[in-house]
């Protein structure tokens, strides 16, 4: 596995086990973060608000942790697509699903850039 891909594996377990500052660890300073159509934020602490659930759609839309299954890894130069399906348990009870598609760039050995798209499976559409 490439060194990039490596990196966007450690950023999904972070992701999946709550470790904020993994995956604090894994972007650059001044990381963009886009889930297109719904949020854009730049810098590591916006990117913290995010991650820990503070701030913006995913704080009172989403419990904390996804449950996300990754299909394919695709690198190509400083580019790293990561396609799968994703879960999000709601504070209602509901579960709302979708597949996404996220697109990291990085500079050097850092995610610079974060694009998510996603696409709702039914139910309610996922936020952040």
């Amino acid at each position: 596995m490439s060194k990039h891909k490596a990196i966007v594996e450690r950023y999904r377990d972070g992701v999946l086990s709550g470790d904020h500052e993994l995956v604090l660890s894994l972007v650059t300073d001044d990381v963009v973060w886009e889930s297109l159509g719904q949020t854009r934020v730049q810098g590591k602490e916006a990117l913290r608000g995010i991650v820990e659930n503070k701030e913006g759609q995913a704080a009172k839309d989403v419990v904390r942790r996804p449950d996300i299954t990754v299909d394919r890894l695709i690198e190509e130069g400083d580019t790293v697509v990561a396609t799968g399906r994703a879960a999000l348990a709601l504070p209602n009870g509901a579960k709302a699903e979708f597949l996404f598609c996220d697109v990291f760039t990085f500079a050097g050995e850092a995610i610079s850039h974060l694009e998510s798209y996603k696409v709702p499976l039914g139910g309610p559409p996922p936020r952040g």
